[in-house]
């Protein structure tokens, strides 16, 4: 035999010696026991030592014939009555069959085990026997400790253990700290979201990785009421939120009369116009809280009145006026004789407070402000969570001065260059600038 022939002979034999290995167990040191039961899902323990749980009626078991013995093989399950047996000699690779028939336990008192994880989805396992994707109840469940394990990609995995102690119905809620999604959408589009007081973009927008927790949610839009939500991401998943946002609409008026008509309004030392001979004269779309009412007519004392507004109330005020000397106690309050003209101003986003030469002129953006005396003017906004804007207008006799800017989030006042009375558009390029530049100079 030459030494290749050789080569293949030793070859072959070990590939033989192999296969055996592979497709017998008895090569191996290894016995068989294919455990049958009834029900799926009964854990097997040989000699207390768990091997697993039947699926499909069936469990095969391999013991080394050369390592540990075992004489007694057990079946348990929730609800049933345990049975054992001894277990029987099996040669080296050989296999037995051995069949277990379990009868439910009406006697024993069982109780009820809900699981929940947040986020929702997580795989459950009891006491290391998988029960399916949380929200997930188990009914059955005998006196005893149990160990409960929920698993899910991404998120890892959490422990706890419990005691049921006959039949109670136990609620447990397992935290992964997973993060979930949240989709905005708006009628109409295009608005600003506002997560956890932080503007995170404009409708239609998804924010991902949101931690699970109540978090609050504000949808603005100028010209709109503020749209206002408290969300739940406790359990993770996607939620979609969709707002319909209302117009801005005359809500918080205030409507003035007085006898005799003609009388001068001021309204928190504005001028608003005169009162009419026929029905009131109508204040619109203020804001909520204080002002103080003026009217001044020639020939008659001042009549004054302060008025609180509550959201979308409408307060009616109507003035006896006395004859008199004509007071006038408000010497700082502008006459009507003075040319006057008109502003239209707005901010984005909406709802800023309205000053004018520092008087609060009891208004919020959008708005058109009637009665301005001609000349220059500082215009000041306010809104909670920006900065506070500052503006110098040109008021012309007769005619209406446009003021349109955006407030930028938290930060110093935002100045703003005079332009009239054309419309004043403040560039948002031009507000990152100064913001830029007044953090390097402070720096």
């Amino acid at each position: 035999m030459t030494g290749r022939a050789y080569q293949r002979l030793c070859t072959a034999i070990l590939i033989l010696i192999t296969g055996a290995l592979l497709l017998c167990p008895a090569a191996a040191g290894l016995a068989q026991y294919r455990i049958h039961t009834n029900v799926d899902y009964a854990q097997v323990y040989f000699d207390n030592d768990y091997r697993g749980q039947t699926s499909g009626g069936v469990l095969t078991v391999s013991i080394s014939t050369t390592g540990t013995e075992y004489s007694t093989v057990e079946i348990r399950k929730a609800g049933y009555y345990t049975v054992s047996q001894n277990l029987p000699y099996v040669p080296d690779g050989a296999s037995t069959d051995l069949y277990f028939t379990l009868a439910a336990d009406s006697d024993t008192t069982t109780g009820t085990l809900a699981v929940h994880t947040a986020p929702s989805g997580a795989s459950v396992y009891i006491n290391g026997i998988y029960q399916g994707t949380a929200p997930v109840t188990v009914n059955g469940i005998r006196p005893g400790t149990y160990t409960i394990i929920a698993e899910m990609s991404g998120a890892g995995s959490v422990t706890e253990t419990i005691t049921i102690t006959g039949s109670e119905y136990r609620t447990v809620t397992l935290d992964l700290g997973g993060t979930g999604d949240i989709s905005f959408t708006s009628d109409p589009s295009g608005a600003f979201v506002k997560l956890d007081g932080t503007i995170i973009g404009t409708t239609p927008y998804t924010a991902t990785d949101i931690k699970p927790r109540e978090h609050q949610i504000v949808i603005t839009k100028n010209g709109y009421f503020n749209w206002r939500e408290t969300i739940d991401m406790t359990s993770g998943g996607t939620r979609h939120v969709y707002a319909t946002l209302s117009p801005i609409t005359p809500d918080n008026d205030i409507r003035i009369r007085s006898v005799p008509a003609g009388a001068a309004i001021y309204l928190n030392g504005i001028y608003q116009g005169e009162t009419m001979e026929n029905g009131y004269f109508p204040i619109t779309d203020l804001r909520t809280g204080q002002h103080t009412v003026l009217l001044r007519l020639s020939g008659y004392d001042n009549y004054e009145e302060r008025v609180s507004l509550s959201e979308g109330q409408t307060m009616t005020v109507y003035a006896d006026l006395e004859e008199g000397t004509g007071s006038t106690t408000s010497t700082t309050t502008p006459t009507p004789s003075v040319g006057t003209g008109k502003l239209s101003v707005s901010t984005s986003p909406p709802g800023a407070e309205i000053s004018i030469d520092g008087s609060i002129a009891g208004r919020v953006t959008p708005a058109t402000i009637t009665g301005i005396p001609a000349g220059t003017h500082t215009v000041h906004f306010q809104l909670a969570g920006y900065a506070p804007a500052e503006a110098t207008v040109t008021i012309t006799t007769g005619q209406t001065a446009t003021l349109s800017l955006p407030l930028a989030p938290g930060g110093a006042a935002t100045p703003v260059p005079t332009k009239s009375p054309a419309p004043l558009f403040f560039p948002a390029a031009a507000l990152a600038a100064i913001l830029l530049a007044r953090h390097r100079y402070t720096r």
